[in-house]
């Protein structure tokens, strides 16, 4: 985006320029050189709205504590030591397993959790890779950051059983 953001503000410096040595006598060769700089810039920042646009459509968030997956207005969370199997195999496919480009993640007590990584720009095995070493090393899940959710809550604790205004 940063990219895109310079390569409009260049264009749009190069095309001022190139208008005012296009406006000088004798200023058709330096007037060129800057109407090149100038489509040079406006072709970076068409490929960089390309890339804006082909921007993976879902987000799959890692937390100290849980696995956020969101798609859409969906939102789907796995607390890490609930997590008792992630496999690219379908659900229920023993003895005949079936490698497939979706991520099950099996939940206790809960349904399982199937993603696509390829949604988020993820190669299905290292996704995999990376949730089941999550998962297993809690050293390592400690250098991600807390849920927004507990931070808020220890910054300002639920009140319940308020009264209400006006008093009944």
């Amino acid at each position: 985006m940063a990219l895109g953001a310079a390569a409009l503000a260049w264009t749009a410096v190069f095309s001022v320029l190139a208008i005012g040595a296009f406006s000088l006598p004798e200023g058709g060769v330096a007037g060129l050189a800057l109407a090149v700089g100038a489509i040079g810039g406006a072709v970076l920042a068409g490929r960089a709205a390309l890339q804006l646009l082909s921007w993976p459509p879902a987000r799959l968030c890692l937390f100290r504590d849980r696995l956020l997956v969101i798609e859409g207005r969906h939102e789907m969370r796995a607390v890490w030591t609930a997590m008792e199997a992630v496999t690219l195999s379908e659900p229920h496919s023993w003895p005949h397993v079936r490698v497939t480009d979706h991520l099950t993640i099996q939940l206790k007590n809960e349904p399982p959790l199937v993603l696509k990584p390829a949604s988020f720009g993820l190669a299905p095995a290292t996704c995999r890779d990376l949730i089941v070493r999550l998962r297993d090393e809690p050293k390592v899940r400690a250098r991600l950051p807390e849920f927004d959710s507990v931070r808020d809550l220890s910054i300002s604790p639920v009140v319940a059983g308020e009264l209400i205004e006006p008093r009944l």
